[in-house]
Formats: structure tokens, C-alpha cells, sequence
């Protein structure tokens, strides 16, 4: 580490040779001691040494001299090297001139000449312990600076790893929450899907129940319709199961080419007990040229099976409901084009223009239907699921032949089939 630097400054060189040898002897040799005769050269010397890097601690002028005079002097230093502590020196200097290089100079001492030696040395001397505390000072503000960036930095880093982490455990909390909600769906689903084939099942059931004969002998027609009643529960568990584990990356389809028609009277033929049960009217319109529907024909029953039970648990005993389907003409919709509108009426109450549009959110009914209901909302909420992944539609409208709610959903017609 270089040593501290005095600078010494005075026109008269026997000054400046008698400052040098009471400084040496005062300080010894822990201080450089550089002089210069002149202003002009002690700002040159000061530059000189401040690009090197060394630290001038004192600056000792006189107050006489040619050119630049004392005070004017130090006010330079003090302005290019502010931690340098300024004395005065001079045996003509007015109270006026140390007053300036007080105020501008920042004086730290004046001296009168001629000196006392012991004087001189005590002065340099605290001068050099003041700027010695200064620079120690200095130093550990600096590392309490730095200290202090590195602190804001690892807070910085703490508050981004917190916000990081804090985020992640809300997103593990949302997910579980929806994996949660699905759970919850998918219990209800199962319950509201299972409600019709059980209950129509169990209604064949009852009635031969009440046969009074020990021995019941079971017509093959009801014997068919039990057994396709308890395929149709298993297939349908497997396809809620299957439903329920990809809900996130959407219902798996089995699509095949399907008659609606054929369809449709499969379907209305399973339900009869059901109907006459509630008194209700099944129909089906759909025409028998209908083109063939490429659709999962277990998922395909599902909506129907959803749609046919939302029309007679929300309207009162003796409504009818049909089943129609046509094909949507090109120049009336290009973007389904090769399409089949499906649609299921019934002769209700209908719902309101609100309720069509929010029909199938999740949990939504309708407020003039809901009083009938035993359901969650569910139903129509996956009816749109499964025709959405068919790459169809789904809406519903108050049927405009004569009232009642129509309900209709798009899919596509079989490959190789034109419209």
C-alpha cells in the first residue's frame, strides 16, 4: 500500500527545506513529503500523483505567492481532491483570506509564521490521525455499502425464490382443487347417468314382482331388454371411467359409421318402460335416407339418454318428445358443410332466452325447470363435452312449432358419404 503524501507549497525554497526537515522529524518516515514552489506547480503535482492512484493527506501552502495566490489555491485541491485536508501557512494572510479558504477550501488549520516547531508537528499530526479516521471511515462505508447491495440482492433473490415457490403451491393447490372438482363430477355423472337405465330396469322388475304366480315366465322381448339394459350400464361405466381419467386431455371416442334412425329406435325401444312410467310421449323423426353420422355410439346414447330425461323431469306428466335429425346444407353453413344437425323437442314449458345460453355451464339449470330436478346440472354440461370432442356443436332454443325447449347438437356425417 502506498504511503500518505504532504504536499508542501511555498515560493521561498528555504520554506519548503525547513518544512521538509521539522516534518521528517516529527513523522519519520511514514509519510512522502513532496514540495512544490508554486500554485501552477502544486496543481500539477496533485494531478500528477492522482493518476497514479497515491493519496494526498495534507496540502501545506503558503498564502503570499505569485500567480495563484494561497486560499485560491486550496479552494482548487479541495475542489479535485475533497478527502485532503488543507492547511494555511503564512505570516501576511488578513482575517478576509482565511475566512474564503475556510468556506471554500474547507480549511482545517492556519498557521502563522514564523512557526514553533512543536506546534507544526502537533498540527500535521492530528491532521494525519483526521485524515486517517476519514479514510477508515470512508472504507467501511464503502464495504457497509457494499454489504448492504449484496443484501438487497439476496432479498431480492429470497422475495423472487418466495414469490417462485408461493406460485407453485398455488398451482399444486388448483390442481388439486379441479382433480378434487372432477372427482365431485364425476360421482354425480355417474349418478345422474345411471338414474335411467336403473330405473327403467328396475321398473320391468317391480312389475313382474307383483305377478301373484311363484313361477314367472319372462316373455323374450323383456328378457332382451334387461339383458341390453345391464350391457348398457356396464358400457356406460366404462365410458364415465374413461371419461373421468382423460377429462384433462379430453374424452376418448370409439367413432364408428351409425344409423340415427336404427339408432333412435333402439334407444325409444329401451325407454318405453320408462315412458309410460311418466307418461310421456317418445317419437322418433328422423328420416330413414339420413345419412350415416360417424359418432361413439355409447357417448351418442349418453346425450340422448340426458337430453330425453332433462325434457320429463323438468315439465309436468303427458309431454311428448321427439327425436329429429336432418343434413345442414352447404350454402347455409360452409363451415359444416358434410354435417348432421340432431335435435330433441319436447312439448314443456320451455326455458328462458338466458337459460338457453348458460344451459350447459357446469351446474347451471334452468330457473323455471329447476324446481323438478334431482340432478346437480351436470347432464347438458357433458353433453357438450362429448360433442365438442366430436368437433360439433351444441345450443338450445324454445322450439318454434310449439313451445317446449329444443335442444340440438352437430356431427359429422360418416367418410364416403356426400351431401
Amino acid at each position: 500500500m502506498n504511503k500518505p503524501i504532504i504536499i508542501c507549497v511555498d515560493d521561498e525554497p528555504t520554506v519548503l527545506d525547513s518544512l521538509k526537515i521539522e516534518l521528517r522529524r516529527a513523522l519519520g518516515n511514514a509519510y512522502l513529503i513532496e514540495i512544490a514552489e508554486g500554485g501552477i506547480e502544486a496543481l500539477e503535482l496533485l494531478e500528477e500523483l492522482q493518476s497514479e492512484q497515491s493519496s494526498v493527506a495534507v496540502v501545506i501552502a503558503d498564502y503570499v505567492m505569485p500567480g495563484i495566490k494561497g486560499d485560491e489555491l486550496l479552494r482548487q485541491i479541495h475542489l479535485r481532491s475533497p478527502q485532503t485536508l488543507n492547511i494555511m501557512l503564512s505570516g501576511q494572510a488578513d482575517l478576509e483570506a482565511v475566512s474564503r479558504a475556510i468556506e471554500s477550501a474547507k480549511l482545517y488549520r492556519f498557521i502563522t509564521k514564523p512557526w514553533h516547531p512543536d506546534d507544526l508537528g502537533l498540527t500535521i499530526a492530528e491532521a494525519l490521525n483526521s485524515y486517517a479516521q476519514a479514510r477508515q471511515l470512508e472504507v467501511q462505508h464503502q464495504e457497509l455499502r457494499r454489504l448492504n447491495q449484496e443484501l438487497q440482492q439476496f432479498n431480492q433473490t429470497l422475495e423472487a425464490q418466495v414469490q417462485e415457490r408461493t406460485n407453485e403451491l398455488k398451482k399444486a393447490i388448483q390442481e388439486l382443487q379441479v382433480l378434487n372438482q372432477l372427482k365431485d363430477d364425476f360421482a354425480h355423472a355417474l349418478s345422474h347417468d345411471l338414474r335411467t337405465p336403473v330405473t327403467g330396469m328396475l321398473m320391468v322388475l317391480r312389475r313382474l314382482q307383483n305377478r301373484s304366480e311363484s313361477v314367472i315366465h319372462l316373455d323374450r322381448n323383456i328378457l332382451d331388454r334387461l339383458v341390453s339394459s345391464s350391457e348398457n350400464q356396464l358400457n356406460l361405466l366404462e365410458a364415465m371411467m374413461e371419461a373421468h381419467f382423460s377429462e384433462i386431455h379430453g374424452i376418448k371416442l370409439h367413432c364408428e359409421s351409425l344409423s340415427l334412425v336404427f339408432f333412435a329406435d333402439q334407444l325409444l325401444a329401451s325407454l318405453e318402460e320408462l315412458a309410460n312410467n311418466y307418461q310421456i310421449h317418445l317419437q322418433n323423426d328422423i328420416a330413414i335416407d339420413l345419412p350415416p353420422v360417424m359418432a361413439d355410439p355409447i357417448q351418442l346414447r349418453r346425450i340422448y339418454e340426458n337430453l330425453i330425461t332433462n325434457a320429463y323431469k323438468h315439465n309436468p306428466p303427458g309431454i311428448s318428445i321427439r327425436l329429429g335429425a336432418d343434413v345442414i346444407p352447404g350454402n347455409q353453413a360452409e363451415h359444416q358443410a358434410g354435417w348432421v344437425r340432431c335435435w330433441v323437442c319436447d312439448t314443456g314449458k320451455g326455458v328462458s332466452e338466458e337459460d338457453c345460453t348458460r344451459l350447459f355451464d357446469r351446474y347451471r339449470q334452468g330457473k323455471n325447470r329447476a324446481r323438478h330436478s334431482v340432478g346437480l346440472g351436470l347432464g347438458l354440461y357433458l353433453c357438450k363435452q362429448i360433442i365438442l370432442e366430436h368437433g360439433g356443436e351444441i345450443g338450445a332454443q324454445n322450439d318454434p312449432a310449439g313451445g317446449g325447449l329444443q335442444v340440438w347438437f352437430t356431427l359429422p356425417i360418416a367418410p364416403g358419404i356426400s351431401n
